[in-house]
């Protein structure tokens, strides 16, 4: 059979019947798995069960519940060590898996897996399974004890009852602490975090995505334009339900929910009390003028500056006779003393107003300065 050799009958028997018989005569009590060695049976009742970590990393607290994680965590984390070369281009990976992912779906788009059902073809089986279950068979036969979903798969059911009732997170990250209850999250979040691969490219514009309900979300949203979250008090739609949820919060509801920690004013969002803690309390000016030494508190006052300053641009017209203004104060003060004749500055020692209050200092100082 194979090249081990052993004086001792036992140790001989234990390997014909777990390497060569797989005899699986140690059953877990939590769970349906089995293994031909006790040892394995306590590194799994450990590790997924019971969840201790007794591999601790030597360069941060992070622990792991087997060796391997612990290699791996290392490896990638602390030495950066990105073994698996891609052929065709110049990126490397950490695993091996996470390599054969990106040749496949980036460089060879290999679809192998085709549908028995129609004419479609997938990267993954694990595509396959879930668009024959979804579009073709829609057999959902394994329903829940807890709650009323149902599943196509026992393992799909097993998975749910963990992950949504148990809470079991048993798919560790081998860079950082976080664990998740299904392999698919943890494998977006590896991903997405940690490697930084947007595998679901914009067939717009030059975006791309971790997730494809994500890049759905896009191109609904900047460029079809769909608009499919309706407000129940009003006209308005939007593209995304939280636009619809400050909508309704700023415009319908007038819920202020964020408060000024200077004084008692309150804001519908975050972006009005940035904006009014920056302009009235902490003076913050960062916005800064290319022309000059001036500087802002937002954007619009910085426009203003350069429209009406550096480049002189009148675009304030007066609808009484050719004159125009670079902001619409000055409009205003225009058609008040010019036009209307408004005199809206008095004098405190005699019944005369003027229509500009440098008038009124002028006329104060000739007659009543004494």
């Amino acid at each position: 059979m194979c090249s081990i050799s052993s004086p001792c009958f036992k140790d001989l028997k234990m390997n014909i019947k777990g390497v060569h018989e797989k005899i699986q005569k140690f059953q877990c009590t939590d769970c349906s798995s089995s293994f031909t060695r006790s040892g394995n049976l306590k590194t799994h009742i450990e590790a997924v069960h019971e969840k201790i970590k007794k591999f601790k990393c030597i360069y941060c607290s992070s622990s792991f519940t087997n060796s391997t994680n612990l290699k791996r965590h290392t490896e990638c984390v602390h030495e950066k060590i990105k073994k698996f070369q891609c052929s065709y281009c110049s990126s490397s990976f950490t695993q091996k898996s996470n390599l054969k992912i990106h040749i496949e779906t980036v460089h060879e788009k290999i679809k192998k897996y085709q549908c028995s059902y129609c004419s479609s073809y997938f990267t993954h089986s694990q595509g396959l399974s879930r668009h024959i279950e979804a579009v073709h068979e829609k057999i959902k036969q394994y329903q829940c004890s807890i709650c009323s979903s149902s599943f196509t798969r026992s393992g799909h059911l097993k998975r749910h009852i963990e992950g949504v009732h148990k809470k079991i997170k048993k798919f560790q990250c081998i860079y950082c602490a976080c664990s998740f209850t299904q392999l698919g999250n943890l494998t977006i979040h590896i991903e997405g975090v940690h490697e930084k691969i947007k595998k679901f490219p914009c067939g717009y514009c030059s975006s791309s995505f971790l997730q494809y309900a994500h890049l759905k979300m896009h191109i609904e949203g900047v460029h079809e334009k769909i608009k499919k979250f309706k407000c129940t008090y009003c006209s308005s739609s939007f593209t995304r339900s939280g636009n619809l949820k400050t909508h309704i919060e700023g415009v319908h509801g007038k819920i202020k929910k964020f408060h000024c920690s200077y004084c008692p004013s309150s804001f519908t969002n975050s972006t009005n009390l940035k904006t009014h803690t920056a302009r009235l309390h902490e003076k913050i000016q960062k916005f800064k003028c290319s022309y000059c030494s001036s500087s802002f508190t937002t954007t619009t006052s910085l426009k203003t500056h350069i429209e009406g300053v550096h480049e002189k641009i009148k675009k304030y017209q007066c609808s009484t006779c050719s004159s125009s203004f670079t902001q619409s104060g000055s409009l205003k003060r225009h058609i008040e003393t010019v036009h209307e004749k408004v005199n809206k500055f008095h004098c405190i020692s005699c019944f005369s107003s003027f229509t500009q209050l440098a008038s009124l200092q002028t006329h104060h100082k000739t007659y009543h300065n004494s």
